[in-house]
């Protein structure tokens, strides 16, 4: 049996990188400034053109594993780094997001005290104008997500730097399509979800960056990828009211899932 107090599981975090020096360094120091220290850090750049490969080489000895090389998208890019790493759970984070300082010290907490859960997500995090901003975890049903409707004109998007899995699940689920150039973690959840639901907790882990520059804040795009047209009816609403209804909850589960298992 293992030893709860003394086993400390390997993360996996995977940037996925294509010139993305605006926010790159960031990134990284969000990772290496982990309060969890057994990480294994891999960056995948799809042959960048900017200042990325000077930022990477500064930060070179804290990355495990670093691939340059052309690729045919992002997540292409995530999941040959899925795929090289040797971690117990995945960590997702994009070359313009940040990660909490104790994002995997707050998902090894829920993982390893709920061996029955495969995939979760927390606070809904994002940055503006260079100041962070958290939001109530929101509750997404798992037929929801399974009959694609977890999407911004529906229910409000999965958050992919807000989540985490196990690797175990990533393979059971077949990974991503890395034919697809948008909405390829919206389509990755619907897998997920008919395996396992998405279990929700009160902790950070991750904030995202909206710029012009992001694939899936193309509506047309995201649309000829999914093969969904946005419903005229917008739910965000409704599972703003679910989440607050469901709050007291999570944070109750929250604590039991870190402290009393």
């Amino acid at each position: 049996m293992i030893n709860k107090k003394t086993y400390h599981p390997l993360v996996s975090i995977i940037t996925p990188n294509f010139n993305g020096e605006a926010f790159l360094e960031k990134t990284i120091q969000s990772v290496i400034n982990q309060t969890y220290q057994n990480i294994e850090y891999i960056v995948i750049d799809g042959g960048s053109t900017d200042g990325s490969h000077a930022i990477i080489e500064r930060y070179k000895k804290f990355i495990n594993y670093l691939k340059i090389e052309n690729d045919n998208g992002i997540f292409h890019a995530v999941d040959k780094g899925i795929k090289k790493s040797s971690g117990e759970y995945i960590i997702w984070i994009n070359s313009d997001d940040i990660l909490n300082p104790k994002a995997a010290e707050n998902i090894v907490s829920i993982f390893k005290n709920n061996l029955n859960v495969s995939w979760i997500n927390g606070r809904c995090g994002y940055i503006k104008n260079n100041i962070q901003f958290s939001f109530i975890p929101y509750i997404y049903p798992r037929n929801y997500i399974e009959k694609g409707k977890a999407h911004k004109k529906f229910y409000g998007y999965i958050q992919q730097e807000s989540t985490s899995f196990r690797k175990s699940l990533y393979i059971e689920s077949g990974g991503l399509d890395i034919s697809k150039n948008s909405a390829g973690d919206y389509l990755l959840w619907q897998k997920f979800s008919k395996i396992t639901d998405l279990k929700t907790y009160f902790i950070n882990i991750g904030y995202f960056r909206t710029h012009k520059n992001q694939v899936s804040a193309n509506k047309d795009s995201f649309e000829k990828f999914t093969g969904h047209i946005s419903s005229k009816y917008d739910l965000n609403l409704i599972r703003l009211f679910l989440s607050l209804i469901y709050l007291p909850f999570v944070i109750i589960k929250t604590f039991i899932a870190k402290y009393l298992k």
